[in-house]
């Protein structure tokens, strides 16, 4: 098992991203300060709340469940979650959602991209 930390965002050193290989598959597990970074006033960008999402449903997950992990109001959840199963990204099974192989694809390239960034 390899391991590594990279960065999500140049600018703000309180989100990382841990890469977490186990054989074929690359699981991506997302930490952040959420809140507002001292130093620019950013909040967390788009894709990096996506791959979140995409993360935390790498096995079925209720609404409620993405919404309290990802820390998003309902309505910014249903926007998101929208937006990943038009893109095919996130499949919706009843009241449950799981990533996709292209959701774990993003992941994995998500991953590549800031690593490549962050050097």
């Amino acid at each position: 098992m390899e391991s590594g930390i990279l960065r999500v965002n140049k600018t703000n050193v309180n989100r990382q991203v841990v890469l977490l290989e186990y054989g074929d598959e690359t699981r991506v597990k997302l930490r952040k300060n959420n809140g507002w970074d001292l130093v620019r006033g950013s909040k967390r960008e788009r894709m990096a709340i996506m791959a979140e999402i995409l993360c935390y449903c790498t096995e079925q997950k209720a609404k409620t469940d993405i919404m309290y992990k990802a820390n998003l109001n309902y309505a910014q959840l249903k926007k998101y979650l929208e937006s990943l199963t038009s893109q095919g990204l996130l499949v919706a099974d009843g009241n449950k959602y799981a990533a996709t192989r292209k959701g774990h694809r993003f992941l994995k390239l998500f991953v590549q991209l800031n690593n490549m960034l962050g050097s």
